[in-house]
């Protein structure tokens, strides 16, 4: 029993023979896996060419960083990195900026603004474009979406600026919206951005809070005035024909009268 102790090996010695045994294996095998490894890293690596494009989107290859061609939708194929790179930009799809606002959150900074006749207005506008050029999308301006906010923002003051607070508020509200649409496409066709302005929505356009209730006050006290100035002329319109018509038949019983004086007369003469 004690013989059988001494002679089994320790575990030092069997990692030793483990590792032995798996250089001798490696020895053997590997010169015959290397170029099966190497052909299959080779296929992956020419497999990561493929892309896809999909409908209403357009493929911009760069070889070495120039561009060097454009893809349709449907499979693909350009040269792996490092030769090739595809970006892939959608050319239907609406998409939208907010300036003035950033969904329920004002930002005051972007919406307070001066109009033509030197009062404040809070003005917020909705931006709706498309790309119609990749490459000057991808490769004119670092940023485009930055740049079409501060373009907007310059197109809505300028806009604004040209036009009394009532004109923005009330009466010009959609003509607010094409003047700003058509600054803001001439700045980005200037830029080079790729980009075409849909439509653009004015969102909202009212005094600043501490002097909104009394603005709203004086556009309630004017349309009322209006209204009784419409209800006036619409009584004039009616009562006016009404007092001619009478006044004509006063006339004409007169005359009337006056005839049959004079015949009277002249019978007893």
């Amino acid at each position: 029993m004690k013989s059988n102790q001494y002679n089994e090996p320790s575990l030092d010695q069997q990692l030793a023979q483990q590792f032995e045994r798996a250089q001798q294996w490696l020895k053997k095998y590997l010169p015959k896996l290397l170029p099966v490894l190497a052909g299959i890293l080779v296929v992956l690596w020419l497999g990561s060419g493929v892309y896809s494009v999909n409908p209403g989107h357009v493929g911009v290859v760069r070889t070495f960083g120039k561009e060097t061609a454009r893809t349709a939708p449907g499979l693909n194929y350009r040269f792996p990195w490092p030769f090739q790179r595809a970006d892939v930009v959608s050319v239907e799809q609406i998409r939208r900026i907010e300036v003035g606002f950033r969904g329920a959150q004002r930002v005051y900074e972007e919406a307070l603004m001066l109009t033509g006749d030197e009062n404040i207005v809070e003005a917020q506008i909705v931006v709706q474009y498309r790309v119609a050029d990749p490459s000057k999308f991808l490769f004119r301006l670092r940023e485009p979406e930055v740049a079409l906010g501060a373009a907007t923002e310059v197109a809505l003051r300028s806009t604004v600026g040209s036009m009394t607070i009532d004109q923005v508020m009330i009466e010009e509200r959609a003509k607010v919206q094409d003047d700003a649409r058509v600054f803001i496409q001439r700045l980005m066709d200037a830029y080079e951005s790729g980009l075409i302005i849909t439509e653009v929505k004015l969102q909202a356009a009212d005094p600043p809070d501490a002097v909104r209730d009394a603005f709203h006050d004086v556009v309630r006290a004017r349309e009322d005035k209006e209204k009784l100035i419409n209800v006036a002329k619409g009584y004039q319109a009616d009562i006016l024909p009404k007092a001619r018509g009478e006044a004509q038949k006063i006339l004409r019983e007169a005359e009337g009268y006056k005839e049959k004086r004079v015949l009277l007369a002249q019978g007893e003469a």
